[in-house]
């Protein structure tokens, strides 16, 4: 048994730029994929900027 317990290191939260994010949403919603794509792959991290993204883009009923 141990007196100290380890805790689980913590990740820092990616930080999004919500321009990037939103002009690729932008690229979507008129149907241009790849030009999104470029938005997204251009910066440091394109999964964080790519799912946040998803807040932007408009969804038919």
């Amino acid at each position: 048994m141990s007196l100290f317990r380890r805790r689980p290191k913590t990740t820092p939260a990616a930080t999004v730029d919500l321009d990037v994010a939103r002009r690729a949403a932008e690229a979507v919603n008129r149907g241009d994929v790849d030009e999104a794509d470029r938005i997204v792959n251009a910066t440091s991290n394109p999964q964080a900027h790519a799912f946040e993204a998803f807040r932007f883009i408009d969804v038919e009923d």
